[in-house]
């Protein structure tokens, strides 16, 4: 009776949220909740004609997560299908070219054939991997994404960008390939080091800076809540980003432009991540980004100074440094930011904020050219 109770209390608390694309059969559902890896199975036994599943996921969420799964799969199929699991070292050094072809290579040796769904099993390294994967692998398999950390769950995990990184840039090297589904479990939150944890609710609260005030009052409001985790808000905060990203996925799916509003902080971001060989995590230096961008939108005149500096104390509570900027030659990050891949004509584009909650458009464009001298003022404010 309990357990029944159990799985009636997690159907209760799950939320879907449907991505609907053309044409029709690349649309899915992002299914955000509680409990999932208990019955793993019933949520993607409606992905039909697949006789192979193959787990990739990293080096540490293997031991959290990865071998139970392979246990539980393989106890359900009983040989009648097949499960491997596959892994690689934790960490960004191995979203690469040289990490794929040898997870690639595995792939072979396990006889995966197009009747084989990649599970990701991980953070933002391994869904990106994965999903590239997937997207070139018999020029395309099925594959589900199982995002593990905030990061994921809010951002990566969405959207269908995959990709790896190069010696130039990051995410240089990708595809557009969705995933069948998207199951996010926030009982996989408890397990994240505060710092990683940090990490991710960047990536949400920049979402709501873009296109919801109301979930920024949200966020303020319950602070301390979210700092401890409180499972309610987290979901809450969660299922709003998700639900802001999905829309603007659907009307742009390919990042022509209205999706381009996903990336601000993320210009300066990918240049700071870069300079440090992308050993800082991503939302430290997205929280940068955003307080460079916002200020950009203030020198402008598009932002006004309240609304800055409401942006910027929100950024520096969550443990951003702005003096952390000095780290860096300003002449170094602007000669990166021209090979951003929103750059034209090596001109650098920024998102840029006419307030909180609301994205600067002009002429139907969501990204603009901004001159060197106000991004250096930026900088070194």
């Amino acid at each position: 009776m309990t357990a029944q109770k159990d799985i009636l209390k997690n159907i209760y608390l799950s939320q879907t949220i449907k991505i609907n694309l053309a044409p029709k059969k690349t649309s899915y559902d992002i299914i955000v909740g509680q409990g999932f890896f208990e019955n793993f199975f019933d949520y993607i036994k409606d992905i039909k004609n697949i006789n192979h599943y193959a787990i990739i996921t990293d080096s540490t969420v293997k031991k959290l997560y990865g071998l139970n799964l392979l246990s539980q799969l393989k106890s359900k199929f009983k040989k009648k299908l097949k499960v491997d699991l596959l892994s690689f070292p934790a960490g960004e050094a191995s979203k690469s070219q040289s990490v794929k072809t040898k997870l690639e290579n595995q792939i072979f040796e396990k006889k995966c054939g197009r009747d084989t769904l990649i599970i990701a099993l991980g953070g933002g390294v391994v869904g990106d991997l994965a999903g590239f994967i997937a997207s070139t692998y018999m020029r395309g398999i099925p594959y589900v994404q199982v995002p593990t950390s905030l990061l994921a769950m809010v951002d990566s995990s969405v959207g269908g960008k995959t990709g790896i990184n190069t010696s130039y840039g990051k995410n240089l090297i990708g595809a557009f390939w969705q995933p069948k589904k998207v199951i996010a479990d926030i009982d996989c939150i408890e397990n994240l080091p505060q710092k990683e944890f940090v990490n991710g609710l960047i990536e949400a609260i920049k979402m709501f800076f873009t296109h919801d005030a109301k979930m920024v009052d949200y966020c303020i409001q319950n602070k301390k809540k979210i700092l401890k985790k409180d499972p309610k808000i987290i979901q809450q905060i969660i299922t709003k980003a998700i639900q802001i990203k999905a829309g603007v996925v659907t009307r742009d799916e390919c990042e022509a432009n209205e999706r381009m509003t996903m990336n601000f902080g993320h210009t300066i971001c990918h240049a700071i991540e870069k300079i440090n060989n992308y050993k800082i995590m991503h939302g430290y230096a997205v929280g940068l980004g955003i307080i460079v961008e916002a200020k950009i939108s203030e020198l402008l005149g598009l932002l006004s100074k309240q609304s800055y500096q409401l942006i910027e104390n929100i950024i520096i509570d969550l443990g951003i440094n702005r003096n952390d900027l000095k780290n860096y030659k300003t002449q170094d990050i602007i000669k990166l930011i021209k090979i951003d891949k929103k750059a034209r004509n090596n001109k650098p584009l920024f998102v840029l904020l006419n307030d909180i909650g609301k994205v600067y458009k002009k002429n139907c464009n969501f990204a603009h050219y901004v001159d060197d001298k106000i991004v250096k003022k930026a900088l070194e404010y």
